[in-house]
């Protein structure tokens, strides 16, 4: 008998974690733990968004072979948002998957939210209205984040895991963008607490 030789080397990447990324691209939409999800989203700053955006249509592509750029789609999440949360729900309906979610409303309201946030960050940056301007436009992170976690939570079900257990756990990446987003929270509240005329 010849003796077991791993040929993958010290380097090689955990197995586990190849398992969990071929069982993401074998999913109709981007499974994510709803509590990992608001945890990336509110650290990053609502930056998180571009990249489950991404990933829900990246998915959707490899599973239906439709044409699209996920990337635009991410980018441009305002026009799209509608049309993922009608994908999620024509998914439940197919699989007789009970929940209970408005996903027209879900969608106009992020789009109103984050519209309203973009608008303010833009003001902000400009330190027109400032602290005020600054403080709504961190405050706006909450409705779009809990609207996110909403279509989040019925994507999850959809792919038949409502807990999103195949990814719940935080990954060296992801510690990483908590650790920018910590930096960009800091930056953030010590622009509130700094008066204008001292940054003129």
């Amino acid at each position: 008998m010849q003796p077991h030789v791993d040929l993958r080397g010290p380097y090689a990447p955990p197995q586990a974690e190849i398992r969990d990324m071929d069982e993401q691209q074998s999913l109709e939409f981007y499974v994510v733990a709803p509590r990992k999800f608001l945890i990336l989203f509110f650290f990053t700053l609502g930056l998180y968004q571009f990249y489950w955006f991404y990933k829900h249509w990246s998915c959707y592509r490899a599973w239906h072979r439709e044409p699209m750029w996920p990337v635009a789609r991410a980018i441009f999440a305002i026009f799209f948002m509608h049309s993922l949360n009608r994908e999620i729900e024509d998914s439940l309906s197919k699989s007789h998957a009970a929940h209970r979610w408005m996903p027209t409303a879900c969608a106009t309201g992020y789009v109103v939210f984050q519209v309203t946030s973009s608008i303010f960050d833009r003001l902000s940056a400009r330190s027109i209205g400032s602290p005020t301007t600054d403080i709504v436009s961190l405050v706006l992170l909450l409705p779009v984040g809990w609207l996110l976690h909403a279509s989040q939570k019925a994507a999850n079900l959809a792919c038949g895991d409502p807990a999103g257990r195949r990814n719940a756990r935080l990954g060296f990446a992801n510690y990483a963008w908590i650790t920018l987003g910590g930096l960009l929270w800091g930056l953030a509240l010590i622009g509130l607490t700094i008066p204008a005329e001292a940054l003129a």
